[in-house]
């Protein structure tokens, strides 16, 4: 079982002084998982938050937080993409898209079945997972509201755990990654 946390921090402008990157500092990279009944081969936890001031704010009250899938090619991340191969998972970061864009190794460039095939992007294996253990995935861009023109930035996490049977409650919170990946860039 492929267990999966996203969460996303938004915040704007007003934000991006020293008081809003100190509280940033401090905001959590890992949840609880909720209590559910049901469980597939693959389980989704959403976790979305905009930063008001210092303050954190869930932004996921209303909204369905949590989604079970049977096969990886359901999962739709950004600039994620998820290889299971018998009991292994290759996480893989691919930035082909946003701001700013971000070239590096493209591990698919020569490969013809590949969306990123001969394309100049960031495409690379993050880390591999194993039986029982976690990995998470860190990254951040900047977007625009096309409506208002005003930027936005977004800090993404992405926890990612293979789990033998039902997890515990706590497990991201828990525990301490075994991998952790990282493609942070300066958000002007």
């Amino acid at each position: 079982m492929l267990l999966i946390q996203s969460i996303e921090l938004i915040w704007d402008k007003k934000e991006r002084d020293s008081k809003g990157a100190n509280a940033r500092k401090q905001f959590s990279m890992a949840y609880p998982l909720p209590q559910i009944d049901v469980y597939d081969n693959i389980l989704l936890h959403y976790q979305s938050f905009y930063q008001y001031n210092t303050q954190f704010l869930n932004t996921f009250h209303s909204r369905k937080k949590v989604f079970c899938y049977c096969s990886t090619k359901q999962i739709n991340l950004p600039n994620v993409t998820i290889c299971q191969k018998e009991q292994e998972y290759e996480i893989c970061f691919s930035y082909h898209q946003g701001i700013p864009y971000r070239r590096g190794h493209n591990k698919d460039y020569h490969n013809i079945q590949s969306p990123f095939y001969r394309k100049d992007c960031l495409n690379e294996a993050a880390f591999v997972l194993k039986q029982n253990q976690y990995g998470r995935m860190i990254w951040n861009d900047r977007t625009i509201d096309l409506d208002t023109g005003n930027w936005y930035y977004n800090l993404h996490i992405y926890n990612f755990y293979v789990a033998d049977k039902i997890p515990q409650k706590n497990i991201f919170v828990s525990y301490t990654p075994d991998f952790e990946y990282k493609q942070m860039v300066m958000l002007y």
